[in-house]
């Protein structure tokens, strides 16, 4: 009698400590990507009060999911809370939200994502910047402040750490 208590109680514990695994885990899923129009977007680059530096990518481009992790690293060890990162998903309507949220979660994007509602290359990518052919990866730097705001179509890791000194300066 005594070892079916012992058992049912061991049981018990197992089923508490799954559920509050469970729980805890729900709790820590993926931050959620804001989906924006190009003109929330363009608004939100105008109002930024501190430097910006946006990746424009998508999860089929291989060379942006290369460049993202070393954005995200060189931003949060030399420039934490000095410079913002935004990545700004171009992907297709069908991968918003679900695929993007589980390709950024696996590879461990930490930046805050958007999802650009807006799928007319002829629309958004003069609305950004007059130069963009609409090529990924590509970067928008800005320090609305010191009217500093240069594009690129993607950058290497060497131009990065160039142009962020030349965004803080």
């Amino acid at each position: 009698m005594k070892h079916n208590l012992l058992s049912e109680n061991l049981m018990k514990q197992f089923i508490l400590s799954l559920s509050l695994i469970i729980l805890c885990t729900a709790a820590m899923q993926a931050q959620p990507i804001r989906k924006m129009s190009v003109a929330e977007l363009t608004d939100y680059i105008k109002k930024s009060e501190k430097p910006l530096v946006i990746s424009f990518w998508a999860t089929w481009c291989g060379s942006c999911v290369e460049e993202i992790p070393y954005f995200i690293s060189t931003i949060n060890n030399k420039y934490k809370g000095e410079v913002e990162l935004l990545l700004v998903s171009l992907d297709i309507k069908d991968y918003y939200p679900s695929r993007i949220t589980s390709f950024a979660q696996k590879r461990n994007f930490t930046a805050p994502i958007i999802w650009l509602n807006e799928s007319n290359a002829d629309i958004f990518c003069p609305a950004i910047d007059s130069t963009w052919s609409g090529a990924i990866p590509s970067n928008l730097m800005i320090n609305n402040k010191k009217q500093y705001r240069k594009f690129y179509g993607g950058l290497a890791p060497l131009q990065l750490d160039r142009e962020l000194k030349l965004l803080m300066q």
